[in-house]
């Protein structure tokens, strides 16, 4: 049986989070299951990143919400309609609530044993966004500029080095057999 997608490139996860100043994971505000997974696949992940690394929780598709209400209500002989008599489309109840994201901050800086005083507030590193419409795409990824540039600035005058240098470098012998002993 073929492997979605999270689940045949899971093992590379590790090597992008290697280092890393900020993570952004990304879940389906349709499907509580993508919260969960997001969860079980992704804490051990955490392992390789900076020990200051910053955790930005977003749900996506919120546009998928916004239309699912609107055939809903078609299929139903309604009309979506304001108190104003304009139309409107409005949300139906989300599947995944901004408190689930909250709570999945909470313990990543739970595991990656971070103090909460130390770190962004939840409120301020957990988004609802749709990356067909472009809502609040901007506004994370501002967000998380405006974090990440000041930490690789303060690092940079600490002098951590920022390049791995590979002048020195010598290849293995090769046998005479090739690639093999």
């Amino acid at each position: 049986m073929p492997k979605n997608g999270r689940e045949q490139f899971h093992g590379l996860g590790s090597m992008y989070c290697r280092g890393a100043t900020a993570i952004i994971l990304t879940y389906d505000v349709n499907l509580p299951q993508s919260l969960v997974e997001l969860e079980d696949r992704f804490l051990g992940l955490t392992d390789t990143a900076s020990t200051d690394c910053l955790f930005a929780i977003v749900g996506n598709k919120v546009d998928l919400r916004e239309k699912g209400a609107v055939e809903s209500q078609e299929k139903e002989g309604c009309s979506p309609v304001l108190a104003g008599g304009g139309s409107a489309s409005p949300k139906v109840p989300k599947q995944v609530q901004p408190e689930d994201a909250v709570a999945l901050y909470k313990k990543i800086l739970k595991y990656k044993m971070l103090d909460e005083k130390d770190m962004p507030a939840a409120e301020q590193m957990c988004f609802e966004t749709s990356a067909k419409s472009g809502h609040n795409v901007d506004l994370l990824f501002e967000t998380l500029f405006d974090m990440v540039v000041p930490m690789i600035l303060r690092q940079r005058a600490q002098g951590l080095p920022q390049t791995v240098d590979i002048s020195n470098y010598k290849p293995p012998k090769r046998t005479k057999s090739g690639c093999c002993a």
